[in-house]
């Protein structure tokens, strides 16, 4: 009953009371791009064994597993960008021998390995091109293709013509789009996923938004996560986890958990959304509503996957700003499902300034500002590389890196690494309730040997957060964590029934004894009178 009744204060149940989870439903994931992680043989692009090497780091966070970025082969000529086979490892990045050295590491590390694979084109000077190009029996409809050029342009897609083909190819950043529609493509995707799982991995993320027809890329991430299946059993391997990453909006992208089908087991939602660098956070009522929407979408076997920032897009120290670099870090970890953070988003560090970067290199994946080389320390090449690196620091590197960060109880490093401990302990429960209060955001774990406070204020300046609105709430919590210039150090005792002063970005973790609801709740009440009815109904039927 006391489950019930708080359910209907607008909490979320997220798994089954006494179900045990897979180990991804409740996993922190730090993804890494490896071309701007560590660079070990001094050409200023990071690589797979400057990765293996910096894998205890990852583990010291806090972390369950690592989702790599692409490191599929890709074209070396930069006016034909793009991959050239799904199933070979760029030679930039190292060799096979040098991915099984990584996975052997993170296995020895308890870690899970997760490949990334962007589904959505491929280059035009790659097989499957040349093949589709040429009509080869099998390839024809690989790529998109279109007799006659459309009159509009949509999501950055353009046409070029093809001679030999007598048509126009769909392309995209310089690569030419995938035709997601076609079996043929989905086979030899499957193909490939299964060589990556037979490498080790323990699953792979896709980004297989088609926007010319949604329902193909639905079709085919359900098509993938049958065959991964398939394959893991054939070869006598765990089922990996499948996850989706999409840029569609929420109610899209929930349909890629298969809507009652095989489908992935998470999709991936950014905390906070995307924003314009300089925008600010999203207000705590949109924010709580994005929240509640991302929850309520995922099927009772997945889990939403909350990321600190998109790949790609402006990480969170210069898409929001350095104040709120904790309190969405602890948000995403608090929150149900799993967390991922994005790398250097841990740190707080900040977005390279690109118009630095001057480079005639064609590297394997296009410069971008949130790619800044990883700083290790505060030397000249932040630890990252012997040689020049292959994009600009970050401009905050002297100061957000991971070494002075690590040697300061109070750093983000720090907060973060607090709450990936704190998630793992028994207060957190399989209930979640999530409470806008003013400017600030509540968000409440219970259900489990305790419960587990998230409070962060999300407005321009300070606010008092009125935590009693929350119901059942213990008489006192501990802070367990904060923002590292917040006024409520770890281990201050905080009363309930009194507010709590944030400062803008300011966010704190509490802790404390198990919820509870006193006193007769509504469904008590309701209980009570169909009792009382039933009683009058038995006894005047008693009575003829």
């Amino acid at each position: 009953m006391l489950a019930l009744v708080c359910t209907l204060v607008s909490a979320l149940s997220v798994l089954p009371v006494g179900q045990a989870a897979a180990w991804w439903a409740t996993a922190v994931y730090y993804r890494i791009d490896v071309d701007s992680f560590k660079d070990t043989n001094g050409d200023g692009l990071g690589d797979l064994q400057g990765t293996s090497k910096q894998l205890s780091y990852v583990k010291a966070l806090g972390s369950d597993a690592v989702i790599l970025s692409p490191v599929a082969a890709t074209s070396r000529d930069c006016a034909a960008p793009g991959v050239m086979d799904f199933t070979a490892i760029d030679d930039r990045y190292g060799m096979l021998a040098d991915f099984s050295e990584l996975v052997q590491k993170a296995n020895k590390l308890d870690l899970k390995v997760v490949v990334s694979l962007d589904l959505r084109t491929i280059s035009s000077d790659s097989e499957w091109f040349r093949s589709s190009a040429s009509r080869a029996a099998g390839y024809e409809h690989h790529i998109v293709w279109v007799n006659e050029k459309p009159d509009d342009v949509q999501d950055d897609t353009w046409w070029v013509w093809h001679e030999q083909r007598q048509g126009y190819w769909a392309a995209r950043d310089n690569s030419s789009l995938l035709n997601l529609c076609s079996a043929r493509v989905a086979a030899a995707l499957a193909s490939a996923q299964c060589a990556w799982l037979r490498r080790g991995v323990n699953g792979l993320l896709y980004r297989p938004d088609f926007t010319r027809d949604v329902d193909c890329g639905v079709r085919l991430v359900s098509t993938l996560a049958a065959d991964a299946t398939r394959c893991a059993r054939s070869a006598n391997l765990d089922v990996p986890v499948i996850i989706a990453e999409s840029a569609l909006g929420a109610s899209t992208a929930a349909r890629y958990y298969g809507e009652g089908e095989a489908g992935a087991n998470s999709v991936v939602s950014v905390v906070g959304g995307p924003r314009a660098p300089g925008r600010g956070p999203p207000p705590a009522p949109d924010l709580a509503l994005s929240l509640h929407a991302a929850l309520l979408l995922a099927p009772p076997d997945a889990a939403v996957a909350w990321l600190t920032s998109a790949g790609g897009e402006a990480r969170l120290a210069t898409r929001l700003g350095a104040d709120l670099v904790d309190c969405f870090n602890l948000l995403a970890l608090v929150l149900p499902g799993a967390a991922l953070l994005q790398q250097g988003d841990e740190l707080g560090a900040a977005d390279a300034i690109l118009d630095w970067a001057e480079t005639r290199k064609c590297w394997p994946r296009p410069a971008y500002s949130a790619a800044a080389p990883f700083p290790w320390d505060d030397t000249s090449k932040a630890g990252f590389t012997d040689g020049e690196p292959w994009l600009p620091l970050a401009p905050n590197y002297r100061y957000a890196n991971a070494k002075t960060e690590i040697a300061n109880e109070l750093s983000h490093v720090s907060v973060a690494r607090t709450a990936a401990a704190v998630r793992r302990s028994p207060a957190i429960g399989p209930h979640v309730e999530i409470k806008r209060l003013g400017p600030t955001l509540a968000v409440l774990r219970w259900g489990g040997g305790g419960s587990l406070l998230y409070v962060g204020n999300l407005g321009r300046s300070t606010a008092e957060s009125e935590v009693g609105r929350v119901p059942g709430l213990p008489a006192q919590m501990t802070v367990a964590a904060g923002s590292g210039s917040s006024s409520y150090p770890p281990g201050t005792h905080v009363p309930t029934d009194k507010g709590v002063r944030l400062g803008p970005g300011e966010a704190v973790l509490l802790v404390g004894p198990p919820r509870h609801c006193s006193g007769p709740g509504p469904v008590d009440k309701i209980a009570t009178k169909l009792t009382e009815g039933w009683q009058k109904i038995n006894k005047y039927f008693s009575n003829l």
